[in-house]
């Protein structure tokens, strides 16, 4: 029997890992390790998010899912439901770097093949428009 260092209890040593440099059993046994295991890839998971947010938007994991709760879990454009806040894609601009909102997969691209630009934007407001109403003429 071995006393657990991280949750106190007696355990058989089958319970521990044997280390593979001395061959001693750990200190910690396999149900606390596996837990540890998890939790620290969580946080390692989450800390490369927020480094990965604050460098190219300069905004922290904390501030997208406040973003993501103002927007309701919805696209900005679109309004469609994101499944979970990290199929929230973060817009900015491309010429100032200011964060705009939250867009989904499909707008997010869009608004970038588009450049930005407002005039080709109503440019295709207009050719949809115009194709539209002749579709529904016929």
């Amino acid at each position: 029997m071995k006393k657990c260092t991280k949750c106190g209890e007696q355990k058989l040593l089958s319970e521990f890992n044997i280390r593979s440099d001395n061959g001693k059993h750990l200190g910690s046994c396999k149900p606390c390790v596996k837990s540890y295991s998890k939790n620290n890839h969580l946080q390692n998971l989450n800390k490369r998010k927020n480094q990965k947010l604050e460098k190219l938007y300069r905004i922290s994991l904390a501030q997208k899912l406040v973003m993501f709760d103002q927007q309701n879990g919805k696209c900005a454009i679109c309004e469609e439901d994101f499944n979970n806040p990290r199929m929230a894609h973060v817009d900015h601009c491309h010429n100032t770097g200011k964060v705009r909102g939250l867009l989904c997969t499909k707008c997010n691209p869009g608004i970038g093949f588009f450049g930005d630009s407002i005039d080709k934007l109503k440019s295709a407001q207009e050719y949809l428009e115009k194709y539209n109403s002749k579709a529904e003429e016929k």
